[in-house]
């Protein structure tokens, strides 16, 4: 996984920004289109990037800020071949630059109406789960950890807190807020579904394993919370996403929160107390764990570069 880098910049910017640009070990291809650009007016400028280099590359281009608006875009490349680059490609590095990592978080944890959705529809399928037998309620809590997306707002928020940023903050906690109200909200819903078909009531949640796991959780589950929160942040600033679902699945914050709602819908004031007090746990093992990654990685990955936006 490489780079490419495309650069609208002021025209009176672009000579010096091409000659630190030519002269970079990183940049393996670099074009350029004079006037290339309507809106905003100027310079095209398309470099190839290794992606150990992203960092060093855009500190460059920032500095032409001086010079007027520009326009940055990222793009993932999965191959490039560069005569003469070979072992330098071969041994590039697999991190995301702060600008992707972040914008990743956004889009997941944005409360748009398909996130709602989401939260909803993995909060019931999370109850469901719990109210079933053994194999298929390892399946349906694993399936309902993959479709909420429970973790990206908890760790939008924690970036956010790191960044000190108030607009931020504000924007990540109506998302943990709403979104995990909706997800509380369809485990209740589901709960009465199930109840008024009669395979739903105390007994059976008395009698439920993965009730027992979330309410009264065990060192070993503790451990495999804090693994998960970890992993999770390592899997979204390094190109993996493909595997984060097995960070998902080793938190509870999907079956904890649609506790939260069977307490509230069967007036289970305890059982209410218990979801919450382990969602809150979760989310703190994410934003404490998954916020000391990202502080790691800013330390001695981004050298403390600060995204452009």
């Amino acid at each position: 996984m490489h780079h490419q880098i495309d650069v609208t910049v002021p025209a009176g910017a672009t000579d010096e920004l091409v000659a630190e640009l030519e002269k970079h070990d990183g940049v393996l291809s670099l074009t350029l289109q004079r006037g290339g650009s309507v809106k905003p007016a100027g310079d095209v400028l398309t470099a190839h990037v290794l992606n150990r280099s992203v960092d060093s590359v855009l500190s460059v281009v920032e500095r032409a800020r001086e010079h007027g608006p520009l326009t940055v875009g990222t793009w993932r490349t999965e191959t490039v071949v560069s005569t003469g680059a070979e072992r330098a490609i071969e041994d590039d590095a697999d991190e995301s630059p702060w600008e992707e990592f972040e914008r990743t978080l956004r889009h997941h944890g944005r409360t748009s109406l398909n996130y709602l959705a989401l939260m909803g529809l993995g909060g019931g399928l999370a109850v469901a789960g719990l109210l079933s037998p053994a194999v298929p309620q390892a399946l349906a809590l694993a399936a309902s950890a993959i479709i909420a997306p429970a973790f990206e707002p908890v760790a939008k928020l924690a970036l956010a807190l790191l960044r000190g940023s108030l607009y931020r903050i504000r924007r990540a906690l109506v998302s943990v807020v709403v979104g995990y109200a909706l997800l509380a909200a369809g485990g209740g819903v589901a709960f009465l579904v199930l109840r008024a078909l009669g395979l739903a009531g105390p007994g059976v949640l008395a009698s439920s394993q993965g009730v027992h796991m979330v309410v009264d959780p065990t060192a070993a589950d503790w451990l495999v919370g804090a693994c998960g929160a970890l992993a999770g942040l390592l899997i979204v600033t390094s190109f993996r996403e493909a595997v984060l679902a097995g960070a998902l699945i080793a938190l509870a914050l999907v079956p904890a929160a649609a506790l939260v709602g069977v307490g509230v819908v069967s007036g289970d004031v305890p059982l209410a107390l218990e979801g919450l007090q382990r969602t809150a746990a979760d989310m703190g093992l994410v934003v404490v764990l998954g916020g000391a990654v990202v502080l790691l990685k800013d330390r001695f990955v981004h050298h403390g570069r600060r995204p452009l936006a």
